[in-house]
């Protein structure tokens, strides 16, 4: 071995001179991989220029260091320029809230929906509260017939007449064709009028909405009874007047040719009516009135009256 040879030849004391590179390690230094490839050609080249041992250079640098720092005192002297803070655009809309969820109940409903159905509600409370009449009813016990009063006692036929289309709501003006007092029955029915408004409630008058067919040319006129006194006795029909949240028995007049009438008749005549309110009104504040919707009694078949006393 080589190790072997060379202690050998320390020991016999030769020299380096007579030391020799064996034959097949010449052979592989002649190969190009050690003459030196192209790869190493580059190193050479590169290192022997002494492209690498020159001092560094910071000019570049401090070229770039001076302009940044004058920028950086530019901006510290300046004032700010508001033109480059952002502004809101004008054409963002905000969040829509209205389709936002609201729970009611165990569902989520919509917001907007919510808000309508509060303000249809709104709307109908203050419409029924303006608009809607008064209910009336009638009672059986306070109907009654005004046998003894003489209608012609201050005025024949033709000045009632005349009065009575002044003054009451006469239905038929054929019904005053009998110039006896006694063909004709005048019936005073007491009706209950419940105003469930806050506002006070004024009627004027009332009218015959409806008369059974066989009896409209029996029937004459209808009216309130209260009225006021005037200098020719009779007095001018007022009306009635029911205060917010009250109730109150109103007196209603009806005249009635009972000429060829029965008492049955009479009793069929008069329970098949209906009556109403006329240009009724509530008065929502001082001498301010608006107009509400009539108010409908359909007389009970309970209500009885008698021809003859």
């Amino acid at each position: 071995m080589a190790i072997d040879r060379t202690i050998q030849t320390k020991r016999s004391g030769a020299t380096m001179d007579s030391l020799k590179v064996p034959d097949n390690i010449n052979e592989k230094l002649s190969h190009n991989a050690y003459k030196g490839s192209k790869t190493n050609a580059a190193a050479e080249e590169i290192f022997s220029s002494n492209r690498y041992s020159k001092q560094t250079r910071f000019g570049a640098a401090d070229n770039k260091y001076e302009g940044s720092e004058h920028r950086a005192r530019v901006r510290r002297d300046d004032p700010i320029d508001d033109s480059f803070i952002p502004k809101p655009d004008p054409n963002k809309k905000a969040p829509d809230l209205l389709h936002q969820g609201v729970k009611v109940g165990s569902a989520y409903v919509e917001r907007k929906k919510v808000i309508i159905w509060i303000t249809v509600a709104l709307v109908l409370l203050i419409c029924a509260l303006l608009f809607l009449p008064p209910l009336m009813n009638s009672t059986t016990q306070d109907t009654t017939v005004d046998f003894n009063r003489n209608i012609f006692q201050k005025m024949g036929m033709t000045e009632f007449k005349t009065y009575a289309l002044s003054n009451y709501s006469v239905y038929n003006q054929e019904a005053f064709s009998s110039e006896k007092n006694e063909n004709y029955r005048v019936i005073e029915m007491t009706v209950h009028v419940q105003n469930s408004s806050p506002f006070q409630v004024v009627i004027p008058q009332y009218k015959a909405l409806y008369v059974p067919t066989m009896y409209e040319d029996k029937v004459c006129y209808v009216t309130s009874s209260k009225r006021a006194a005037t200098k020719d006795g009779e007095g001018k029909v007022v009306g009635d007047v029911i205060e917010g949240f009250q109730g109150k028995d109103v007196t209603i007049e009806l005249m009635i040719n009972v000429a060829d009438m029965t008492e049955e008749e009479l009793d069929e005549c008069v329970t098949g009516m209906v009556l109403s309110t006329v240009n009724a009104k509530k008065k929502i504040a001082k001498n301010i009135y608006v107009p509400c919707l009539p108010a409908v009694l359909f007389i009970s078949n309970a209500v009885t009256v008698q021809l003859d006393p």
